[in-house]
């Protein structure tokens, strides 16, 4: 459910005016004092101690004819661009303070914002700052598999929707889970989105033409790559837990969350009714859902668009390298390496030793390499060459129309083979089938309680699951067609499953067989 955009959200933001006005030094001194002032918890102020603050934040030559008047001028222009709230002060010891009507004065939220924002990109400077912390999509699964954990009793009979843990939880613990979900998702983003734009940079990319780049790249590389590793892991576990979850499910968490969110005291007017913040958490989920499995149209995902610029980074920094690498190479001079080999050469009084060293220097100057197909005698890697036994090198003639001879085959169709094979596939799958269909008789089948299995039950077992993971109601269909659905337990524990050839640890599932009426033989 999308919610229509009024034209009026696109109004002038007349509060924003004092950033680049004529006098925005004042302006700026003035509510950057007041957001200051609200960070200690001082909310309401009097023109006298912002008069003294404005001095110390101005420059020292206009600070000597910056006057109480002036003063009351900028403060009445900001009440009128909505920066300011005012209220009449009720000390008075004068006629004279009657009639001036001192206020006090107060900041409003779009100032105090605009003041926040401001303070965050002077920290920030010319960088885009961000960073690919694979931590933070471990903490977006361990919120996440909150929506698949199943309470205690889940499921009475086939066909029953189960019950989840978080339908047992207040609305106040939705509302606080569901933020944290949704402030992660956008600290991910955020952070990945800066990071990746700072590397396409062009700071970054003239950086990377000079030599002290080449200082860095292992660093940048491996940090790349060790990010690359993590986002794989992740990502497919948070596909799996988004896929899981129950549609029904989510839909009563979030009319809870908006309930909630409407019934906290707020005496600001608010025109967002329960229906709105419904309709506003369903396309964040949306928003989530996009990011890590795309919108259907064939684009793919943001996850996917991160995947490949985060690839295309590392290969960037690579040629960049190879690029400085060569460069210095090709720069350098190897005058005093010829001297020094010079003489070298002209030390020997003999030719027979400067032969042996030219061999040692340039190798042999015509050399033919031939590889021969055959065993090997040892896998002893310091083994000399001469120290192996010979092998034959069948050489060909190098005449154009050459073929090998060849002689005529005749065609064995081997039905006996055929036919015996047959008869074995056939037997071991009619044994394979009725060792399944003792193993999963039952409706309900929990592999915590398999006995020890063999090799093809793990085997069918995990096609199982991998097609179950594949449908959106994690169910599916076994080769003599029974249907059936997966479902985890949402203990958080790992089983371990015990086969002949080994042991397979997977999370606790369950199989619940849909189909009562078909005969298990």
């Amino acid at each position: 459910m999308e919610k229509t955009r009024s034209i009026r959200t696109y109004k002038a933001v007349t509060e924003a005016k004092y950033l680049s006005v004529e006098n925005a030094q004042r302006y700026r001194a003035i509510l950057r004092y007041f957001y200051e002032e609200q960070q200690r918890l001082r909310y309401w102020l009097r023109p006298e101690e912002i008069l003294q603050a404005v001095k110390e934040r101005i420059e020292p030559s206009d600070a000597s004819s910056y006057n109480e008047d002036l003063l009351q001028l900028d403060l009445q222009q900001l009440h009128d661009w909505g920066n300011l709230q005012r209220k009449q002060s009720g000390k008075v010891n004068k006629i004279e303070d009657f009639k001036k009507k001192r206020y006090r004065y107060q900041a409003t939220p779009y100032t105090i914002k605009f003041e926040r924002l401001i303070e965050d990109l002077e920290e920030m400077g010319d960088a885009y700052g961000g960073s690919l912390e694979v931590t933070q999509f471990e903490k977006l699964v361990e919120t996440l598999r909150w929506l698949t954990r199943l309470a205690r009793v889940s499921f009475h009979r086939p066909g029953e929707r189960p019950r989840y843990e978080m339908e047992d939880w207040s609305n106040e613990k939705l509302y606080d889970w569901w933020t944290e979900l949704y402030e992660q998702f956008r600290k991910v983003t955020n952070n990945a989105r800066d990071y990746m734009a700072s590397l396409d940079s062009v700071q970054v990319e003239d950086a990377m033409m000079t030599e002290q780049f080449l200082l860095y790249k292992d660093k940048v590389t491996d940090y790349l790559r060790r990010f690359m590793m993590g986002l794989q892991r992740s990502s497919y576990q948070i596909e799996g837990l988004l896929v899981q979850v129950d549609r029904r499910l989510l839909q009563d968490l979030l009319h809870r969350v908006a309930s909630y969110e409407v019934s906290i005291p707020r005496f600001e007017q608010t025109a967002w009714t329960k229906e709105d913040y419904t309709a506003r958490f369903f396309e964040q989920w949306e928003g989530i859902w996009h990011w890590f499995l795309g919108d259907g149209s064939g684009r793919g995902s943001d996850l996917e668009d991160l995947q490949r610029e985060t690839n295309e980074a590392i290969r960037r920094i690579a040629r960049y390298a190879q690029r400085m690498g060569e460069r210095q190479s090709s720069m350098r001079s190897r005058r005093a390496d010829y001297l020094y080999l010079a003489k070298w050469f002209a030390s020997h009084e003999e030719v027979e030793p400067a032969h042996c060293l030219s061999a040692a220097v340039f190798g042999i100057t015509e050399m033919h390499h031939f590889w021969v197909e055959g065993p090997k005698s040892t896998e002893d890697i310091y083994c000399e060459i001469w120290d192996m036994s010979a092998s034959d090198y069948d050489v060909k003639p190098r005449i154009n129309g050459y073929r090998e001879r060849t002689r005529p085959s005749k065609i064995d169709t081997k039905d006996e083979q055929k036919e015996a094979m047959l008869a074995a596939y056939l037997q071991q799958k009619a044994q394979r089938q009725s060792r399944l269909n003792e193993l999963f008789a039952a409706d309900r089948v929990s592999l915590r309680d398999l006995p020890i299995v063999e090799p093809f039950v793990r085997q069918t077992l995990l096609g199982w699951i991998g097609k179950s993971m594949a449908s959106p109601a994690r169910e599916g269909k076994t080769d003599d067609g029974r249907r059936f659905r997966l479902t985890e337990m949402g203990t958080g524990e790992r089983i371990r499953l015990q086969c002949t050839d080994g042991v397979l640890e997977l999370p606790d599932f369950v199989l619940y067989f849909l189909d009562e009426s078909k005969v298990k033989r």
